[in-house]
């Protein structure tokens, strides 16, 4: 029985088109019937072929079908090329691959759970699906708040096109064809547009994200991501600081380093100097501090321009400039609109905002008026009446 374990790797050496049209790929839909393809799901009895699909060890077995699958992407094309009978896919979540196949299938989708939704993601993603990743990523969108902001970020930054620590390059190199260029990119701004918008919801939420335990689980890119945004709408930096001090004793944990204030400042990087200190007074300033993120005679500048101090240093501009940004108020109005993916992230309309007894409407736009201007200006009524009487006197005199 011969295993294949990547689809990518295969079949190197072959065309990609060639494969296609072996089995009958040509971008669309395989020409079967909808109803067809529904009654051939979980079918062992016209079963030609059997995945074995999972990832840690969690797999399970389920039936395909070549004439089905073979038409649905290049890369079910290139995988069911091979002369096997159990393909095994173990870079998919089994949940992921299942709901893939209930797609492709004609079978209803089961996005109930954050968990099952990021996972068919991933394998929409993988498996050259726009039409599934978009059915994910809206659902997901629906979902959003923020602890599954972090679960959502903690992975999509990987299938993100745009999104600052993305891939360079596709995950299937041997998909070059135009088909499956057009399927990624496609795949790809659907996982933008979600992760933008999950982005936002972690700056409307951000005490409760920062304070959530999965922001322990993150990736050092992962953080940055969420920490070097301006526009965090946190209620304290101190808030911002203990986080920080957390995601660093949870990495020197990880990687079996002792808990000194050098170790988790190394953890931390640049990091460290995302808290605007100098919006904190008072005890909270003293609490930030004490977390010792910054070194010690940057704490001393700190403490020293917020005192209205002498600094015990001569500061130089690259310090100047550290100061007063710690010192600069973050701004109110958002990074950006959401992108309309679902009810959740839909703009209010102006009749959505308010009845007219407790919210001023904004004005609208006046429209620009291209008639001239003798005809377009509004006349008093005692021009008007001027106006007629004088066309009366020259018919009474005419």
């Amino acid at each position: 029985m011969t295993v294949v374990t990547n689809p990518a790797r295969a079949h190197p050496d072959d065309d990609i088109d060639a494969i296609e049209s072996a089995n009958g790929y040509n971008g669309e839909s395989s020409g079967l019937e909808l109803d067809d393809n529904a009654r051939l799901y979980d079918d062992e009895k016209e079963s030609d072929i059997v995945f074995v699909a999972g990832i840690n060890g969690d797999t399970w077995r389920y039936p395909g079908h070549r004439r089905v699958l073979a038409a649905t992407s290049p890369v079910f094309a290139a995988l069911l090329n091979a002369k096997t009978d159990v393909i095994v896919v173990d870079y998919v979540d089994r949940r992921g691959f299942e709901q893939l196949l209930r797609y492709h299938y004609c079978e209803p989708t089961q996005l109930n759970s954050v968990a099952t939704a990021r996972c068919s993601l991933d394998a929409a993603y993988k498996f050259l699906c726009p039409l599934l990743a978009e059915r994910c990523a809206r659902r997901l969108d629906e979902m959003l708040d923020a602890g599954v902001a972090l679960e959502v970020l903690r992975d999509l930054r990987y299938l993100c096109a745009r999104l600052p620590g993305a891939a360079s390059a596709p995950p299937l190199p041997a998909l070059t064809n135009d088909a499956a260029a057009r399927s990624l990119a496609q795949c790809s701004r659907w996982c933008d547009s979600l992760a933008h918008n999950a982005l936002l919801v972690l700056d409307d939420n951000a005490d409760a994200a920062l304070t959530d335990e999965r922001l322990e689980e993150l990736t050092y890119e992962d953080l940055a991501l969420i920490v070097k945004r301006d526009t965090l709408r946190v209620s304290s930096e101190l808030v911002l600081a203990e986080a920080l001090s957390r995601w660093s004793t949870a990495a020197c944990k990880r990687t079996k380093r002792e808990l000194t204030p050098s170790n988790k400042r190394a953890a931390l990087g640049e990091l460290a100097y995302c808290p605007r200190y100098l919006l904190l007074s008072g005890e909270e300033l003293d609490r930030a501090l004490a977390l010792e993120l910054l070194e010690p005679m940057e704490r001393a500048l700190v403490t020293a321009r917020a005192r209205k101090l002498s600094a015990p240093v001569p500061v130089g501009a690259e310090q100047e400039g550290m100061l007063r940004r710690w010192a600069r108020p973050r701004p109110t109005q958002p990074a950006a609109l959401p992108v309309h993916l679902s009810p959740r992230s839909e703009q209010p309309s102006d009749d959505q905002q308010g009845s007219k007894l407790c919210v001023r409407r904004s004005k609208r736009p006046k429209q620009p008026s291209f008639a001239p201007e003798e005809k377009t200006k509004k006349e008093g009524c005692c021009a008007c009446f001027g106006d007629g009487l004088l066309r009366a006197f020259i018919c009474l005199f005419d």
